[in-house]
C-alpha cells in the first residue's frame, strides 16, 4: 500500500478530496485489502499531507461504507465475508433494475454517448494486463447510468452498494482462470451494449429485464470465483423477497 501512494498536488481540489480519491482507488483496486487498517499517521506521511485532510478522507470512506471505525483501534477497510457479498448481490439485484429504468427516462444524449464511449474503449481491453483498466470501465459504466437516473437518493444508495461490492476480486479471478477470460469479457460487452441500446431507446421494461439478467449471470461468477455457496445466495434472496 504505502509504496504506491505519492504526495498530492492540485489547484482544483482540497487535500481532503485528493486524499480520499487516492485511498479509495487503492481500496477499490484491491491494493488495500478488506480488513486492512488505515493508519492516519502512515497515510499522512505517504501522501505528504497533514493529519487533518487524511482524517477527513477517512470520515468520507466510513460514510461511503468502504471503511469502518473500530472503537479504541482506528479505521480499517470494511471486511467482507460470504454473507456480505451475498447481501450486496441481492441489493444490486433489487436496485439496478430501478436505476436503469429511471435512466432510460432521464438520460441525455450526451449521457448516452458517454456510455457508448466507455463500452467502445472497454471492448479493446482484452488481455490480462488490461484488467485493472477494464474493471474501472465496468464500474464507470454502471456509475454513469446511476448518475443519470434523475434521483439523487437512489444514486447515493447505488453508490454505497457498489462501494461494498469487491468487483476487483472478480477480475482478479481471471488471473487464476485465464481460459475464461475471452468468454467472460465478451459476455460483459454484449450485456452492456444490450443495456445501453435499451436505455438509448427509452425502453424501460427491456432495460430492467437486461439489468436483472446481467446481475443474475454474475451469480455464477460469485459461486465460481468467490466460492460462495448457492444456498447462501438463495437464502439472502428469499429474505428480501427476490
Amino acid at each position: 500500500m504505502a509504496s504506491e501512494l505519492k504526495p498530492l498536488i492540485s489547484e482544483h481540489k482540497s487535500l481532503a478530496e485528493l486524499s480520499h480519491e487516492v485511498i479509495r482507488e487503492r481500496i477499490l483496486s484491491g491494493h488495500i485489502k478488506p480488513g486492512d487498517w488505515l493508519r492516519q499517521e502512515e497515510l499522512s506521511q505517504q501522501l505528504g499531507v497533514s493529519h487533518t485532510p487524511v482524517r477527513e478522507a477517512l470520515d468520507i470512506l466510513v460514510a461511503d461504507g468502504l471503511a469502518e471505525r473500530v472503537p479504541n483501534r482506528g479505521v480499517r477497510v470494511s471486511p467482507i465475508d460470504d454473507n456480505d457479498i451475498a447481501e450486496v448481490y441481492c441489493l444490486r439485484l433489487l436496485l439496478e433494475p430501478i436505476v436503469v429504468g429511471l435512466a432510460a427516462l432521464n438520460i441525455s444524449k450526451d449521457g448516452i454517448d458517454h456510455l457508448g464511449r466507455i463500452v467502445d474503449q472497454a471492448e479493446k481491453k482484452t488481455s490480462l494486463e488490461h484488467m485493472p483498466s477494464r474493471r474501472k470501465m465496468n464500474r464507470e459504466f454502471h456509475v454513469k447510468i446511476s448518475e443519470n437516473c434523475g434521483n439523487s437518493t437512489l444514486k447515493r444508495l447505488h453508490e454505497i452498494v457498489w462501494n461494498k461490492f469487491p468487483d476487483w476480486m472478480l477480475y482478479e479471478g481471471l488471473y487464476r482462470d485465464p481460459k475464461s477470460l475471452t468468454p467472460r469479457l465478451q459476455r460483459e460487452i454484449e450485456e452492456h451494449r444490450a443495456l445501453l441500446d435499451a436505455i438509448a431507446n427509452r425502453n424501460v421494461n427491456l432495460a430492467k429485464q437486461i439489468a436483472t439478467r446481467h446481475i443474475k449471470v454474475m451469480k455464477m461468477d460469485l459461486i465460481e470465483v468467490f466460492e460462495i455457496s448457492s444456498q447462501v445466495l438463495e437464502e439472502k434472496q428469499q429474505q428480501i423477497g427476490l
